[in-house]
């Protein structure tokens, strides 16, 4: 492979931690791979506000994940936090979101038993 070499140091404890993963990773051929995917990996979620201390993490499916990043790509939003903040700033004064979590609490509350219910049919 060509690129730049690029000398790091390391604990042994450190290299004990990488190996370890490596030998229950076999898709890692080497550290030098693993150090590379590691440090890709870690660009990404850091660009997503996914390393933050405080804050909120969500999950979403890959092919939202993208659409959104296209957007902060092409420089509609500074990042990911502006897109987030902007999308529930406008669902959330226009009473959407209000909307969206009424019908999802009520989708809920028809799953519960009442009690006499409960009563009716006991659990195992």
């Amino acid at each position: 492979m060509s690129g730049t070499r690029l000398t790091i140091r390391l604990s042994d404890v450190e290299l004990d931690e990488i190996d370890d993963f490596i030998a229950r990773h076999p898709e890692y051929r080497n550290r030098s791979e693993f150090i590379r995917r590691a440090l890709m990996e870690y660009i990404k979620m850091a660009d997503r506000g996914l390393l933050r201390e405080k804050g909120l993490k969500v999950e979403m499916e890959d092919r939202i994940l993208q659409i959104l990043e296209d957007y902060v790509d092409y420089k509609y939003f500074k990042d990911m936090s502006d897109l987030i903040t902007y999308v529930l700033r406008i669902i959330t004064s226009n009473g959407e979101l209000a909307r969206i979590l009424k019908a999802y609490t009520q989708g809920l509350s028809s799953l519960r038993l009442s009690e006499e219910e409960k009563q009716k049919s006991p659990l195992p």
